[in-house]
């Protein structure tokens, strides 16, 4: 059972966990992340391929950023955004690392071992 410490130092780390997730919560957010799986686009070319506004991409894409998930890069006027991989990967495992240990405790399988 974890002390008063450990137990402050976890619930921090679950709540930046859950407002990471926020990411998550909305279907238009996945559908720019998988946009930008295969490469870097311009919000005009996100909103082309997820079928909604550029105002609607944008308050997507700040804030993906403000969670540094994706960046952006400037060519001119206009400004690509491609994903920030490393800091994706971070997070889910940062959010997996818990729940495996968890697991691993009381002998259960992880979905990846069944």
């Amino acid at each position: 059972m974890p002390n008063h410490s450990q137990f402050a130092e976890q619930e921090q780390q679950a709540d930046q966990q859950a407002n990471y997730c926020r990411i998550f919560a909305n279907a238009r957010r996945i559908m720019i992340l998988w946009a930008l799986f295969e490469r870097e686009l311009s919000v005009g070319e996100i909103a082309e391929e997820v079928g909604t506004t550029l105002q609607n991409v944008s308050q997507h894409l700040r804030l993906m950023k403000e969670y540094q998930v994706v960046s952006s890069r400037r060519n001119g006027q206009t400004i690509y955004y491609r994903l920030n991989e490393d800091v994706l990967a971070q997070h889910c495992q940062g959010l997996w690392d818990p729940l495996a240990a968890v697991h691993s405790e009381v002998g259960a399988k992880t979905p990846c071992q069944e």
